[in-house]
């Protein structure tokens, strides 16, 4: 039935374009730098030459740039001076921002997951769409999973069909994928039981899933003391993954995990590979950018915001888009022998970091690190609501305790710890809750800064 499946599926992908796109990233992840740095820039040249002439809002902005030159050249040595797109420009500019041949276009329209506030709406196309599934088929290659293998994905959001409401078409296109989704906002104690029942019937060759929620049951089972199958590989993305969650994940599942990063506005723009020594970035796909605060680029080692152009996206070209998330580039490339960016890490979103008084910064994973190990804790979130006030939400893990009883000693020691960074006129406020729920998106954040 599997072989069946796997014909079926690939006599599908070859009604359209994605697996000539598939080939094309799997002989363009071996070029040399010379000759991906001339095909990048060839790729980036094209779509900025289409959006001056098909995009009324890039059609001044690049000519004022000096990126667009008199005679409709292109002048990428000017490309730092475009000004960066954010969500608000998206918002009052969205009219403006669709190119002029849509109608030759088989185009639809996302919107972003939303997890730092109001969503934004964009326009893809059936093109970008057979390039993204295609990023997705070389990601899966880098990790043992092939056309077909069995999958499963501990999925779901919001703006997404929620699992054990779609529709026929939608379940005979994953029977045929060979999928099995399970939704990740719905992981009770008898849920995540019946999760690992369907694990280990199905025997997937990977799991795909949210990171906090592979990570949750994960703890799961060890804490339970349950046996699983043992994938060859889990795929996680949709959120931060911190090093003592990958030793987890790896360590229940007896596998390696791989981290993929990417957004809806411009799908997947980055993964790991089997050496596991950073993010390579789909660089004929995405031109990526780390922007210092200074709005000078980053150099490896750095932290700094993502600025993300979609070279696939004709339909709404995205350009310089300050997608909301930091990273770091990699001080040396991948052992691997492919010359694609590498990101040594991608460190949260903006917003997960907070800033004191004086503007500095302090890195959101300091606060996480406070709670890593307290066995107490089943979930927490630190939100920082003003300069020197932070609000610490946590569900414990035995609700029936008076935490202020039980753990006035460990209370004192975190307040202690966050004054050490923050100062010690910091005021720190505790809340007890049954619950801390993902954002609309899936992705659940450990730290909120709402001062940035």
């Amino acid at each position: 039935m599997s072989f069946w499946k796997r014909w079926i599926y690939k006599q599908r992908l070859k009604q359209g374009n994605v697996l000539n796109y598939f080939e094309q990233l799997q002989k363009w992840q071996w070029l040399d730098q010379k000759a991906l740095k001339q095909l990048q820039e060839k790729r980036l040249s094209n779509l900025l030459l289409h959006a001056y002439r098909h995009v009324p809002y890039y059609r001044e902005i690049l000519k004022e740039s000096g990126v667009i030159t008199s005679k409709e050249q292109v002048n990428l040595s000017a490309f730092e001076k475009i000004p960066f797109l954010t969500k608000d420009i998206m918002r009052k500019e969205f009219e403006q921002l669709k190119s002029d041949d849509l109608n030759n276009r088989e185009w639809y329209l996302n919107t972003s997951g939303g997890s730092t506030g109001e969503p934004v709406q964009f326009i893809q196309d059936k093109e970008y769409s057979e390039w993204l599934h295609a990023i997705k088929l070389l990601d899966d290659q880098w990790s043992n999973r092939e056309i077909g293998d069995k999958q499963i994905r501990l999925w779901g959001s919001e703006r997404d069909l929620l699992v054990g409401q779609e529709t026929t078409k939608v379940r005979i296109g994953r029977y045929i994928r060979n999928e099995r989704w399970l939704n990740a906002f719905r992981m009770t104690s008898e849920q995540m039981k019946e999760y690992i029942e369907v694990i280990n019937k199905f025997k997937p060759i990977q799991i795909l899933a949210y990171v906090e929620s592979i990570f949750e049951l994960a703890k799961f089972i060890e804490q339970n003391k349950l046996t699983v199958h043992y994938p060859k590989s889990i795929m996680t993305s949709a959120g931060t993954l911190y090093p003592y969650m990958r030793e987890t994940i790896e360590r229940v599942f007896q596998t390696k995990v791989f981290n993929r990063y990417g957004s809806r506005e411009v799908g997947d723009i980055a993964c790991e590979c089997e050496h596991h020594q950073g993010l390579h970035v789909s660089a004929l796909t995405h031109y990526v950018e780390i922007i210092k605060e200074d709005g000078t680029l980053a150099q490896p080692g750095e932290l700094g915001e993502v600025v993300v152009t979609s070279l696939i996206n004709y339909a709404m070209p995205l350009i310089r888009y300050r997608i909301g998330d930091t990273g770091v580039w990699a001080k040396n490339q991948c052992n691997c022998g492919r010359n694609w960016p590498v990101l040594e890490t991608i460190a949260g979103r903006v917003t997960d970091h907070f800033v004191k008084k004086d503007g500095a910064v302090v890195h959101g994973e300091y606060f996480t690190h406070l709670l890593y190990h307290k066995e107490w804790v089943k979930k927490f979130q630190f939100v920082q609501k003003d300069y020197e006030l932070i609000v610490l939400k946590i569900v414990l893990r035995d609700a029936t305790k008076n935490p202020k009883m039980y753990l006035a000693e460990d209370l004192n020691s975190i307040i202690k710890d966050i004054q050490v960074v923050m100062g010690k006129d910091c005021v720190v406020e505790f809340e007890f809750l049954d619950d801390i729920p993902p954002t609309a998106s899936g992705k659940y954040r450990y730290t909120i800064s709402e001062v940035r």
